[in-house]
């Protein structure tokens, strides 16, 4: 049988489409939550050079001011990406469901994967880096 074929059967109800508007929704406020936390890690990683000689003089205690500035713009990298994946979701499947525009339902879906394949492999690596930091770790104390 192929698969292809059972998919155009598939259609979507009311209540699939109740759900997916939830979905949507909450997808957007996510979203928006995590372009908040980009925007504070960006501005955290121009404050931090700023403020870093007063942290330094009080603690008596020199930081890595460079490298917490790139991990900063890293972090706000990797918050801004997914969270752009999952806005464009919300916003074409509010658009595809107020239409019935299948091209567009197809495009959010899209968005979605995209999303759902950033976090994984986000967590893959990190999932990976856990034991080589725990093996740093004993190595260094």
């Amino acid at each position: 049988m192929n698969d292809t074929a059972d998919l155009k059967d598939l259609c979507i109800d009311e209540i699939s489409k109740t759900y997916l508007k939830e979905i949507a929704m909450w997808g957007k406020f996510l979203a928006i939550l995590g372009f908040v936390k980009s925007g504070i890690l960006l501005l955290s990683s121009i404050v931090f050079p700023l403020i870093a000689h007063k942290i330094e003089s009080h603690f008596n205690h020199d930081l890595p001011t460079l490298g917490m500035t790139l991990f900063f713009l890293l972090m706000a990298a990797l918050a801004y990406f997914p969270s752009n994946y999952l806005f464009c979701f919300a916003r074409y499947t509010k658009k595809a469901l107020s239409l019935g525009d299948q091209d567009i339902m197809r495009h959010a879906l899209q968005s979605l994967k995209a999303y759902c394949r950033f976090i994984g492999i986000l967590f893959i690596i990190i999932l990976c880096l856990y034991p080589i930091a725990i093996v740093t770790a004993i190595i260094i104390y």
